[in-house]
């Protein structure tokens, strides 16, 4: 049995930043953001980490971010729609996440054959990201909004960084980390409008705990992704 104690919903936000900013749960603190920042991979290791998180957004789908626009209030779905329009309902080639990671996985030198090939094989952990915030979704309104608002808080940063670092150290062009440029822009004010419906669907404490939960282990899983694909590239290249 677990105990849940009522908070106000400003507190509930801190306590939900607060899970956030433990290091085990920050996305800067990831091993292999890390390792790129720092220039360290080889740079033929930068192609086999685009082709191997490249299953991720090739199992992007509606169901993974509207699912819980089910438990909604008509007029909140609405917000879900437009951030699901920024990610993957543009028409393909304005835009959408898959088609900007797919532009850099054949900047890195991935060809298309590799690429469809990795999105059949993809490594657990990579495959798991995805299925984590699909069952958040179908879960209950609290756990979709917070698994999704804990994942897109951080992400400006952290692949914000990514890119300047993929510029900085590696020499890619802005064109090729659009991907990455992208999420700084629209990721934003997708957290910012997600944090008003939290305020409103978290108003129990059930739902509050549940919430922190989904937001808990949608970031382990985001990170554990990343360090799969670290894993995957220190057998392969030994160090």
């Amino acid at each position: 049995m677990v105990t849940v104690l009522t908070r106000p919903s400003s507190d509930f936000l801190a306590l939900l930043h607060a899970d956030m900013d433990l290091p085990h749960n920050r996305y800067l603190n990831s091993p292999l953001l890390q390792a790129i920042d720092a220039g360290v991979l080889p740079r033929e290791a930068i192609k086999d980490f685009a082709l191997w998180r490249w299953p991720f957004q090739a199992r992007a789908d509606l169901a993974m971010m509207l699912a819980h626009s089910s438990f909604l209030e008509a007029r909140d779905a609405a917000h879900l729609l437009s951030n699901a329009y920024d990610e993957i309902l543009r028409p393909k080639g304005e835009g959408d996440h898959p088609s900007l990671w797919w532009r850099f996985a054949r900047a890195c030198g991935a060809t298309d054959e590799e690429l469809h090939a990795a999105a059949a094989n993809p490594l657990p952990e990579v495959a798991g990201f995805p299925n984590t915030l699909r069952e958040f979704a179908t879960r209950s309104a609290e756990e979709g909004l917070a698994a999704w608002y804990a994942d897109e808080e951080q992400l400006p940063e952290a692949l914000g960084g990514l890119g300047y670092a993929l510029r900085k150290r590696y020499g890619y062009r802005d064109e090729a980390i659009e991907y990455f440029l992208e999420h700084v822009r629209a990721d934003v004010g997708h957290s910012d409008a997600t944090e008003e419906l939290l305020l409103r669907y978290c108003d129990t404490p059930e739902r509050q705990y549940r919430a922190r939960r989904a937001a808990n282990v949608t970031l382990w899983s985001w990170l554990e992704m990343h360090a799969g694909i670290l894993r995957a590239l220190r057998r392969k290249y030994g160090f």
